[in-house]
Formats: C-alpha cells, structure tokens, sequence
C-alpha cells in the first residue's frame, strides 16, 4: 500500500488569525475533474482523539481501495448532508461493477482502465454516485448530474484541495462561498511541503523563518494547543 503526504505550515500570525476566526482546516480529494466533499479537516480546538491543526501539520493519505454508493437525495451546493441510497461496495481502480434495477451492486470484478472504477447503471431515476475511501468516509459525490442507463466512469487523482474555513461536518458538500484555497498534485507515493504564510498566501517549501521545537512549543503555549503525546 502506497501513500500520499502533504506537510503544512502555518505561520506563526496566520494560526493565531484562524483559530481566533474558530475556522477548520480541510482538505478534499479530486474526482473526475471536481473537489465536491469535505475529506478530512481539523478543527481549531483540539477533542478527545482528534488534534487540532498546529504550526506542523501531516495528512498521511493512504491510498488503498474504495467504496462506492450511490443517492437519489437532491444534491444542492453548500453545507449539505447527503444521505446514501445503497450498501456501500468495495472496489478498486481497475475494477468494474452493475448497479442493478433494485439498486445492489454486483460484486466488484477486475476490468477497464486501472486508473478507473465503471459503474453500469442500471438503476432508474438517474442516482448520484459517491466514491467513499476504504473507511466509508465520503469522497465524492457527483452534483452535477445524476448517472444515465449505462456506463459512468469514477477517475480518483492524486489532486489535493486545502483551504480554511467555517466549521462544516466531515463528509458534507464543500460550501460555494469558499475562498483562498490552494491545489496541489501529489505523485503516488509521494510527499509535499506547503506554507501558509502570515500574509495568508500559500507558497511551496518550508517557512523562510522555521520555527526551532522550543520556538514552536512556546506559540502553542502561547495559543492555547494542547500539545500531542
């Protein structure tokens, strides 16, 4: 199993800036040309088991296999939960399944493109499909339309999508009013180092001015971060 890493720092003006603004860190995976889904995201306020975002940060993206499902729920833009229709199927790419007329998957089969997973729809009403990871936690989901009779095709990329903002649930629809966010590419199995800067613009590499382990332990004092065991 491969994975994907991106390492963020947050200078020192701009974590004070959006913890004080109570705004999230995000990060949302690029299917089929579009970022629609709120992947994975940090609070400003550390709970139980889950960190908040500090002045280091790593996502460590596992790139195992998926899970698809599907929803016949409206689809709209903005802070909005959708409900899957179906039993979530595991699949990878390059591999191949049939929604049938009742709405169950057949089991997943090798077949097409390895970079793909092909839905043939069966099912009327033109369901949404989702591509969830291997942990069930949403992806992407297709907003743009719903899938016809015939053969959809689910292209997951290494394209990675941050940005902070108010505080939405993991796995909801990305809001349209987001702002300032920034793309990136990962190679698989790769690594890549970001920097938000103070002026609150995103530059590739470390900070010009990095911060030593007191330095860093003294600003999270100063924050208010719990530091992690």
């Amino acid at each position: 199993m491969s994975s994907n890493q991106i390492i963020l720092y947050i200078e020192e003006d701009q974590l004070a800036a959006q913890k004080n603004n109570n705004y999230s860190l995000y990060l949302a995976k690029q299917v089929n040309g579009s970022f629609t889904v709120i992947w994975k995201s940090k609070g400003p306020v550390a709970t139980v088991n889950t960190p908040s975002y500090q002045y280091r940060n790593t996502f460590d993206i596992a790139t195992p296999s998926f899970n698809v499902n599907y929803t016949n729920d409206p689809v709209t833009s903005g802070d909005v939960t959708f409900t899957s229709g179906g039993k979530n199927l595991p699949i990878s790419t390059g591999q191949k399944t049939i929604l049938n007329p009742n709405g169950i998957f057949s089991p997943a089969q090798n077949g097409g493109v390895s970079s793909d997973i092909l839905i043939t729809n069966q099912l009327q009403g033109n369901p949404r499909e989702i591509l969830l990871d291997s942990n069930g936690n949403n992806i992407w989901v297709n907003r743009q339309s719903g899938m016809n009779i015939g053969t959809a095709t689910l292209t997951p990329l290494n394209n990675y999508q941050l940005w902070f903002g108010n505080t939405q649930a993991t796995g909801s629809l990305i809001a349209v009013n987001v702002s300032n966010t920034y793309a990136v590419t990962v190679k698989d199995g790769g690594s890549v180092t970001l920097t938000y800067t103070n002026s609150g613009t995103w530059i590739t590499g470390e900070p010009a001015n990095k911060l030593s382990a007191k330095q860093v332990e003294a600003l999270h004092s100063r924050l208010g971060i719990e530091e992690v065991a």
